[in-house]
């Protein structure tokens, strides 16, 4: 081997450690922690979601509602909330529905990559003023489901774990039925509607929809390379918010923040994007709402994707914002949910 191929081999080795990071850090976009949390104590304290009753939820859990907001008090009170497990695809999955007394509909949130139902805290306030009954759960491998953390090995099995939890609001809400999907979780939204398998929501929101992330042709090339000697990388610091307060907390304070990206689930998202691309198209009305500043999805690519998919979309361009548009500055984060105010037919702005 001459000295110029290795020099070659050397200079090509850092170049695609510095993709692969810098996917990660987009992707994921958070720091170390210097709170460490006993996620095996409060999945210990968690029973069926069929058993739910809220005057007998142990202190763990309520100590969980209380430090991300979840309780239903931090929205509107007499609110009821059920919290609990439900059982699908081979996972445990957290979930928590936040009933009024009187509502006009159920709205189902998803969180994004690496996220959990912790960081719908404001959204879910916001539609519970509304009149809304509220429903989200941790996707596997997310906050206090089980599963591997931040990974899958086909997302497959979010759509199917979807589908299992269309099943339990039948039980425990009523319709009409709408969904609002964050980043990585509009990925089973799509698929579904994509397949020609979803009638069951009437509105469908994608909020910075996840299909490809940033820099996606070198990520592809990046995790090739890592594959064969490592199954994940750590998580790097992104500044995806102009809300300083939700980058200290969610770098830092997070109980439920997740440290390494499985390089698996990389390789499920490839997997995913040539299958979507192979559906044909939907005539399923959707809003997109989408930040002009965020650095996290490829969302030139991906909104342009979906409106070749979805002949009836509409998208909304916020500018300034960046990716995590229900954790924007206030501002922001005022104009998003006004979007989706809108959208659902709700009728006071905010200021």
């Amino acid at each position: 081997m001459t000295r110029l191929w290795k020099i070659k081999c050397l200079l090509g080795f850092i170049i695609v450690t510095v993709g692969v990071f810098f996917l990660y850090s987009c992707v994921a976009g958070r720091g170390t922690m210097e709170h460490k949390f006993d996620l095996n104590e409060i999945q210990a304290d968690m029973t069926s979601l069929a058993d739910s009753t809220p005057a007998e939820y142990p202190e763990s859990i309520r100590y969980y509602f209380d430090y991300f907001g979840l309780s239903p008090e931090d929205g509107i009170e007499g609110a009821e909330h059920l919290f609990g497990t439900f059982k699908s695809q081979g996972f445990d999955i957290a979930a928590h529905i936040y009933k009024p007394a009187v509502s006009k509909g159920t709205v189902v949130l998803m969180h994004g990559y690496l996220n959990h139902c912790g960081q719908l805290n404001h959204i879910i306030q916001y539609l519970l003023s509304q009149g809304y009954a509220v429903c989200a759960y941790d996707m596997p491998g997310h906050g206090l489901s089980t599963g591997l953390r931040g990974g899958i090995d086909d997302f497959e099995k979010y759509s199917d774990v979807l589908d299992d939890f269309k099943e339990v609001l039948k039980a425990k809400t009523e319709g009409p039925y709408h969904i609002i999907a964050f980043s990585h979780g509009a990925c089973p939204v799509i698929q579904q509607l994509l397949d020609n398998q979803e009638d069951f929501f009437d509105k469908v929101v994608l909020c910075a929809p996840l299909v490809r992330p940033v820099q996606w042709k070198k990520a592809q090339a990046t995790y090739r390379l890592y594959w064969f000697f490592k199954k994940d990388v750590k998580r790097i610091v992104r500044r995806n918010t102009s809300d300083k307060q939700f980058l200290e907390f969610n770098s830092k304070k997070d109980f439920l923040h997740i440290q390494r990206v499985p390089l698996l689930w990389v390789r499920s998202l490839e997997k995913w994007n040539a299958k979507i691309e192979q559906l044909s198209t939907s005539e399923k009305e959707i809003l997109i709402v989408q930040g002009d500043k965020d650095s996290t999805v490829d969302w030139r690519y991906n909104t342009k994707f979906l409106e070749k998919k979805f002949k009836n979309t509409k998208c909304v361009m916020i500018k300034g914002a960046k990716h995590e548009l229900f954790n924007e500055k206030e501002e922001l984060k005022n104009k998003v949910f006004n979007e989706i105010n809108n959208y659902l037919g709700l009728s006071k702005d905010l200021k």
